[in-house]
């Protein structure tokens, strides 16, 4: 399968004449990082700067950049030009912090910019894009690859930020934007300028995020023409979620979730919530990913955890029900804003995380915003559909690109409730 999806390209660039003066002058120039490769936690391109910095740096703002040689699958490399850029953006409560970013210019690029959300769905930042795209070790490459293939330049945001708040809406969408933005700054304007139409992408996790950058894009960041959004296989309710995996065979993630959303919101006092074998759980997943056993981490999914029930962990019969549980599910529920861009919505019908009704809710909730929205029924589960739809999706946002009109299958959502 890696052979037929770009994967043994070589790359034919060696030009590496930017960034422009003004972004070289304003930000730190680090050296090419050589394997083996520094954790990001020991890493000084992704220390956080001072406080005092980070307070007088505009959100989007290049603060460091390195030249990086990508590869895919750990053996090939990716045929781009790459540069990673540590850029100012906001966590969850609006405190400023560095994101990293990996951005990615194919030989013959096209003013188009993609930014693609990797599920990464991750508790440590070993599974970032930005680390594992130096390794290879990244297991969506052949899905944003169609994208370098159509001359689209690529950013990848660790949009988690430096805490790895797994599933954190507002966290992960300030970093989408402002890595979008930070892009913009880093290039020349004979690539992108003010004016390069933007889209977004992204499945599960990926998809979460992509669409939390969507809904906060006017007030946030409005000045970010975007054309399209893809988003497949999203958590469309994050409590419907749980309680669907709860006690099933994808119940580690649910774990995962808590961890991910205890470090955004100090309102959730997981030390009272949870009980001896809970706390151990805790501090166990606090350094795992999800699906990124090419990156050779703990997973949740496969650690122990499966078919167990959260309430075995927990100090209350329903951990749903404790209202400050209740109160940051509420918060990060997808569907709450609309946007100015239309949507590709994908979701498998026989989807493990999320029930296909609470997809098709979601769907006629952003029909209800006034937003066009193309939704794809995909035969198979989770994890087919991320691969048979990828095409379709890179399909429609070119489309969008090229300024056609959206298909907008709102009134059939209505009609069947």
């Amino acid at each position: 399968m890696l052979l037929t999806t770009g994967c043994v390209w070589q790359p034919p660039v060696t030009d590496f004449a930017i960034p422009p003066p003004p972004v070289a002058h304003g930000a730190a120039h680090f050296p090419q990082p050589e394997s083996p490769f520094t954790e990001p936690a020991n890493d000084p391109f992704h220390a956080q700067p001072s406080a005092a910095e980070l307070a007088a740096t505009p959100p989007g703002t290049v603060m460091r950049y390195r030249r990086i040689a990508p590869e895919a699958y750990y053996f090939f490399s990716v045929n781009a030009r790459a540069w990673q850029v540590a850029y100012r953006s906001n966590d969850t409560n609006g405190i400023p912090q560095a994101n990293v970013a990996t951005i990615l210019v194919p030989d013959a690029p096209k003013p188009r910019l993609l930014s693609y959300q990797v599920a990464y769905d991750a508790l440590t930042r070993r599974c970032a894009p930005s680390h594992e795209i130096l390794s290879g070790s990244m297991v969506e490459h052949m899905l944003m690859d169609k994208a370098l293939r159509r001359g689209w330049i690529v950013v990848l945001p660790d949009y988690e930020g430096p805490e790895a708040q797994f599933l954190a809406g507002r966290n992960s969408g300030q970093g989408v934007l402002d890595g979008i933005r930070a892009t913009r700054a880093l290039l020349p304007e004979v690539w992108v300028d003010d004016d390069t139409p933007v889209a977004l992408w992204g499945y599960s996790g990926g998809a979460f995020a992509s669409l939390w950058a969507a809904e906060i894009a006017a007030d946030y960041a409005p000045e970010i023409p975007l054309i399209g959004v893809a988003a497949g296989g999203p958590p469309a309710d994050l409590a419907s979620s749980a309680e669907h995996i709860d006690g099933g065979l994808f119940a580690g993630l649910y774990f995962a979730a808590v961890v991910g959303l205890s470090r955004a919101y100090d309102t959730i006092d997981t030390q009272a919530l949870l009980n001896a074998e809970g706390r151990e759980m805790f501090e166990d997943i606090g350094a795992s990913c999800v699906g990124q056993e090419m990156a050779w981490v703990k997973d949740p999914l496969l650690s122990g955890y499966t078919f167990d029930n959260m309430r075995d962990y927990t100090t209350v019969d329903n951990l749903l029900t404790v209202p400050a549980v209740q109160k940051v599910i509420a918060e990060n529920r997808l569907g709450q804003r609309g946007f100015d861009a239309p949507l590709y919505y994908y979701h498998a019908f026989f989807d493990e995380l999320t029930p296909r009704a609470d997809a098709r809710k979601l769907a006629r909730r952003y029909c209800d915003m006034g937003i066009p929205v193309d939704f794809r029924q995909a035969l198979g589960e989770h994890i087919s559909a991320a691969l048979t739809q990828a095409s379709s999706a890179v399909r429609y946002l070119d489309a969008r690109f090229d300024g056609k009109p959206p298909v907008d299958d709102c009134a059939a959502l209505r009609d069947h409730q």
